[in-house]
């Protein structure tokens, strides 16, 4: 419980920032953004919102629901430009899987290299 709450904090703390800060992002991505700083530098425990978050991430398809029933209900709007619409899903998840990839090899090298510089400085 003390994890949802954490969650649910930060969420409300992005929403203040959006709010009252003007800052041009979403709210729950600012508060995405602050929870996973806080996580970084420690000031949260994973432990403190790690079982919380594998629940939330677990049904999360239930979150989507309102937003497939939306989708239904302007069906027929979508429908007068269905070729728009499937270009956009097909370029923005080419766009995510490309930058999701990059960053993962960027990464994994980087730690390699690090590994490599350990392994030189205990010799």
């Amino acid at each position: 419980m003390r994890g949802f709450v954490i969650i649910m904090g930060f969420d409300g703390l992005g929403w203040l920032l959006h709010a009252y800060a003007h800052i041009p992002l979403p709210s729950h991505v600012l508060g995405l953004l602050l929870l996973a700083a806080a996580l970084f530098t420690r000031v949260i425990k994973l432990e403190w919102v790690e079982e919380s978050a594998a629940f939330l991430t677990k049904h999360m398809m239930l979150f989507f629901v309102p937003l497939l029933a939306g989708v239904t209900a302007f069906a027929p709007m979508i429908g007068d430009s269905w070729l728009a619409a499937i270009v956009s899903l097909l370029a923005g998840t080419l766009v995510i899987l490309l930058s999701t990839g990059l960053a993962t090899q960027f990464f994994i090298g980087r730690r390699k290299g690090d590994e490599t510089i350990e392994q030189q400085s205990d010799r």
